[in-house]
């Protein structure tokens, strides 16, 4: 049987987070002045305003997308890891961890980086509000960006080796939306996209104006 497991919005917002983190990345490793400096900026209030909307998803939206439904404590992950326990609906009681660890670094991540300053060329949008921590924060920044690329990797290794080696799919269903199963499951209560886009538009407001404007 096949069922929807993954809302619009939450497939969305995982492919969007995706192609702003790949952009903060590239642009971390440019000189940062003129464009890069933009892209730099823009890239990561993105990644800030994407993770906050994800927070609040997590809190009043779909079944799957709902910390409650997928952050479970070790029995669970230690029946998980003994082949039982999970239904295949959502996000697995060990990967419910990566999840929550990407979110937290990328909320500090993004947030550090308003405050952070090369000293040269760029500067945060609230880098002289920080003072003489700045310097700090800026490192911190930059060594948290190195944890979430290496995150980001095994993330990946992650889903080829599922794929290749457990036989599960996880790339289709974030991009469909839907899975196939061998047996009989519940399906997952769907939030109303309306709901999502008003969150998405909420979070995008907040962000222009208290960080861009």
């Amino acid at each position: 049987m096949q069922i929807k497991v993954w809302d619009g919005a939450t497939r969305l917002f995982h492919w969007a987070l995706v192609i702003a983190f790949i952009f903060s990345v590239y642009s971390a490793f440019q000189d940062k002045y003129g464009i890069y400096a933009e892209i730099h900026t823009y890239a990561g209030v993105s990644v800030l305003a994407l993770v906050a909307w994800r927070i609040l998803w997590g809190i009043v939206g779909s079944d799957t997308s709902r910390f409650s439904h997928f952050v479970k404590g070790p029995n669970a992950i230690r029946a998980y890891l003994r082949g039982e326990g999970w239904d295949g609906v959502g996000h697995n009681p060990l990967g419910a961890l990566s999840v929550v660890l990407m979110l937290v670094l990328l909320l500090a991540q993004a947030g550090m980086g308003l405050f952070a300053s090369d000293g040269m060329f760029f500067d945060g949008p609230f880098a002289r509000d920080a003072g003489s921590w700045s310097g700090d924060l800026t490192r911190w920044h930059r060594w948290t960006g190195y944890s979430l690329m290496g995150l980001a990797g095994l993330h990946v290794l992650a889903v080829l080796w599922y794929a290749g080696l457990k036989k599960i799919q996880m790339i289709l269903p974030i991009i469909t939306g839907s899975k196939q199963f061998s047996k009989a499951v519940a399906a997952p209560r769907l939030r109303s996209p309306i709901l999502a886009l008003g969150l998405a538009l909420g979070v995008a407001f907040a962000a222009w104006y208290f960080i861009l404007a």
